[in-house]
């Protein structure tokens, strides 16, 4: 942790639950600000943490998903990825939701980012990693997901980059780090 991110003095005023769902809790909080003296009101998203892989194949392509996503009422083009589960370390959640989602297992996996996804109300962090020496296998879709898996060659995904047609951010994010770092 660097000296621009430092536990916040703020007191908890009082806190409650107003939805818990499946994936997700919201909580309304009351905070007071020390230097201000002012009750300051929240409203967090409680998401859990994920983790997004970024399958680099021998072959100078990325394997990316095609899935619907209901908020935005769109199919994206994506990396695999998916929530670390209670207990589950990050690289075993990373190499875990690669096999699932694609049928291919990676024989290295690397941590390259961690991202906070939206800090202005969730507590959601998203920890990107890079897989390479993948080996075919199956995937094991959870009975919700409706994945289409692609090669993509990464010159084509680059080209798509550079003109603002990835729009997820984890993906993006990583593909600028991929491309600034790992790409030599």
């Amino acid at each position: 942790m660097n000296k621009y991110y430092e536990k916040i003095d703020y007191q908890l005023l009082n806190k409650k639950t107003t939805y818990k769902g499946k994936r997700l809790e919201v909580e309304e909080l009351n905070y007071k600000n020390p230097r201000t003296n002012q009750t300051i009101y929240r409203e967090h998203v409680l998401a859990g943490n994920a983790v997004v892989i970024i399958p680099e194949t021998d072959n100078k392509e990325f394997i990316m998903i095609k899935e619907p996503r209901t908020p935005i009422g769109k199919t994206v083009l994506a990396f695999p990825a998916g929530m670390i589960e209670k207990g589950e370390q990050e690289e075993e959640s990373a190499i875990r939701e690669l096999e699932e989602e694609t049928g291919y297992r990676a024989g290295k996996i690397k941590k390259i980012r961690d991202v906070y996804t939206a800090i202005g109300y969730s507590n959601e962090k998203v920890t990107i990693f890079l897989a390479k020496d993948l080996v075919k296998t199956h995937n094991h879709l959870d009975e919700t997901e409706d994945i289409e898996v692609l090669k993509i060659p990464k010159k084509e995904v680059r080209k798509m980059l550079d003109n603002n047609e990835i729009k997820t951010s984890s993906e993006e994010i990583g593909l600028l780090h991929y491309f600034l770092y790992e790409d030599k």
